[in-house]
């Protein structure tokens, strides 16, 4: 998901759109913001003891009562107020995004008894962070400070957004218009991390500009208004994984392959480190270098479309095609060919190297017809942007992909890079 004025995002809910509302029973684990499951009455088998440096993932219907959701790639987020790890809370149907940056957990997701310190602005009053992205949505409300634990790792002291806080409702900038994504069922999920090749969400421009887009602080004490201001690198929104003590230069996303009829869910791995440990290693992948902005070059029938990117956030591949039919009312915004299309591009790095890339594009219709599987490999949309092909999660289904960060050295070379 590319945000409009940094990072990236697209279609977060688009499977609504056929009008399927989803009732899902709970998902277990104590301390989380949802219910816990019963307790199975059959054995089942232990789980497999996972290495520190390893995260389960999964594609699945999403959070109780936040409708179809398709394509979603979750896990589970653990915040602890800074050096207290008594002081902890899980959060579940945490989005995974690597086409943004930093954490975002929306306010109604906490229990009351996790308060998490805010970041004052350089007036002694809170910082708000806006997030707006292209399809004209948004995240709003004030940067805190948590202990991220993900898997076996932590990132200590990390700048975060709590989104949708009703203390801060006053919208600044590009997020006074548009909707607000401060509910499970506005974002079909209860926070978006974001794990994506730079560090902070919006870098030097943010801690020179007044006027950034980013960040903003409360005018008076009782935060009647807001202003925009500057922010410091380090009081900035941060990727929680290149906070880690160690393998902090990338991850590796592994999702497996998918039948293009779809599935009910699919589970994962997300392995932090690049080349760091021994589940980390390169194999037959090749590297994309991105250039600054982290874009890379798809090769599409004969174009060149220069603002490419790779991004778990995304439900679907988007790119621009006057050759696929477009779908109706029932499934708007999404492909409808008539059979299922077997297509091909070609992906290129500043560095030169490319990388063919077979995919599919299925009639979305179709697709969703298959409730309530949330996993559909075949699902495609116009992107908008003739010089812009999204590659969305359907991209990573058999396929392990890593993604190097902005500066962080590994023996793939210094991010921000892809290899696949």
């Amino acid at each position: 998901m590319r945000s409009s004025n940094s990072s990236w995002r697209r279609s977060w809910a688009a499977a609504l759109a056929v009008g399927i509302t989803v009732a899902l029973g709970a998902c277990g684990g104590g301390g989380s913001t949802e219910a816990a499951a019963p307790t199975p009455a059959v054995p089942t088998q232990p789980a497999p003891v996972l290495l520190a440096n390893v995260l389960p993932v999964t594609v699945d219907a999403g959070p109780p009562d936040s409708g179809y959701n398709v394509n979603r790639l979750y896990t589970d987020v653990t915040l602890c107020r800074p050096g207290d790890a008594t002081q902890c809370q899980t959060i579940k149907h945490v989005l995974v995004d690597t086409g943004s940056t930093g954490l975002r957990v929306l306010a109604s997701a906490l229990g009351p008894g996790l308060n998490l310190s805010p970041i004052n602005g350089s007036s002694g009053l809170p910082l708000l962070n806006c997030a707006q992205f292209v399809d004209n949505t948004f995240t709003w409300g004030p940067v805190v400070t948590a202990d991220v634990v993900l898997g076996g790792k932590t990132a200590r002291n990390v700048p975060m957004q709590l989104a949708g806080s009703p203390v801060f409702d006053p919208l600044s900038g590009a997020c006074s218009s548009g909707t607000e994504m401060n509910t499970a069922a506005t974002l079909g999920a209860n926070g978006i991390l974001g794990l994506g090749l730079f560090k902070e969400d919006c870098g030097t421009g943010c801690a020179a500009v007044t006027g950034n887009g980013f960040y903003y602080t409360c005018a008076d004490a009782g935060c009647s208004t807001t202003a925009p201001i500057r922010a410091s690198l380090p009081q900035q929104v941060k990727q929680p994984v290149a906070l880690f003590d160690t393998d902090n230069n990338g991850l590796v996303m592994n999702l497996p392959a998918v039948s293009p009829g779809g599935a009910a869910s699919v589970a994962g791995s997300m392995i932090f480190g690049i080349a760091t440990q021994s589940n980390n290693q390169l194999g037959t992948e090749s590297v994309l270098a991105t250039d600054s902005l982290g874009y890379i070059t798809t090769v599409l029938s004969g174009r060149n479309l220069g603002t490419s990117f790779i991004d778990t956030g995304s439900n679907a591949l988007f790119f621009d095609s006057a050759g696929l039919a477009l779908c109706g009312t029932q499934a708007s915004g999404f492909y409808c060919p008539s059979a299922s299309q077997a297509l091909v591009a070609t992906n290129v790095g500043v560095n030169g190297a490319r990388v063919t890339v077979p995919y599919a594009v299925d009639n979305a219709v179709k697709l969703f017809a298959s409730y309530p599987n949330a996993v559909l490999p075949g699902l495609a949309g116009p992107m908008g942007d003739a010089r812009t092909f999204d590659w969305g999660l359907p991209f990573f289904y058999g396929r392990r992909v890593f993604m190097g960060i902005q500066g962080q050295p590994s023996s793939l070379g210094a991010g921000p890079l892809y290899a696949f």
